[in-house]
């Protein structure tokens, strides 16, 4: 199936896609093929130019000279999945736009498989500030993905409704709600919802199935200190483990 758009000269675009999945009727896009047809560097999936090519800068906020981010990690078959609204932003991320080095990893990560980066000599990183509970970075590592809706960066998401008229964006919510949840209910991963869980479908508070969780958390994505959040990750740590 093609997806046609018209870009700003009126030209026709055509996307290829793929569908896989099928949940009450809905048809999911697979996220990897999609993020399969943006080429090597670009700052911006073809899908979103011309929604891009409508809006103000300053009213979305998302740093185009940045690489997009939509998901890191093995999202393919990660055994723990924590659901984010949009990667954050620092310096290091326009460094990666600059360097073959940060180009080819974004480019690798595309595919579904990549780990994260080692952390070398850091101590930590915000994604091992925000897993440290699950254990020790280096036995974890290869076990977790983060998927985000939004794929690119901004200190703060400016307009979630901006952020939902990406064509990439929806990519990411439609995968995630027929394909990925109903793996974390059937108990194949567990999945926890870390921010904006109304945005992604999720009611706070409640677990859906075996392994799907939108627990209570703080705005920076850390989950809040709590007897039922302590269960899960009990139950996260377990997991990891075997």
């Amino acid at each position: 199936m093609s997806l046609i758009l018209l870009d700003f000269g009126g030209n026709v675009r055509h996307f290829t896609t793929q569908f896989r999945g099928k949940q009450d009727g809905a048809l999911s896009q697979d996220i990897f093929e999609f993020w399969s047809q943006i080429g090597r560097g670009e700052h911006v999936h073809p899908a979103d130019k011309t929604i891009f090519n409508r809006m103000a800068p300053e009213q979305h906020g998302f740093r185009l000279d940045c690489l997009p981010g939509c998901f890191g990690g093995r999202l393919r078959d990660a055994p723990l999945v924590l659901l984010y609204l949009s990667p954050g932003f620092n310096a290091a991320d326009i460094a990666d736009a600059q360097t073959e080095e940060g180009i080819d990893f974004y480019f690798r990560r595309y595919k579904g498989y990549e780990l994260p980066r080692d952390l070398g000599k850091a101590k930590s990183s915000w994604v091992t500030s925000r897993t440290k509970e699950f254990g020790a970075w280096e036995k974890v590592r290869d076990k977790i993905a983060v998927l985000n809706i939004g794929a690119y960066h901004s200190i703060n998401v400016k307009s979630p409704a901006m952020l939902m008229a990406l064509p990439s964006s929806r990519v990411s919510l439609n995968w995630a709600q027929h394909v990925l949840f109903p793996e974390a209910e059937a108990g194949k991963r567990i999945v926890i919802c870390m921010r904006s869980a109304a945005l992604w479908g999720l009611q706070l508070g409640r677990t859906y199935g075996q392994g799907l969780f939108a627990p209570s958390v703080i705005r920076s994505g850390h989950l809040k200190k709590n007897d039922q959040n302590r269960s899960l990750i009990k139950l996260v740590q377990d997991r990891l483990r075997g």
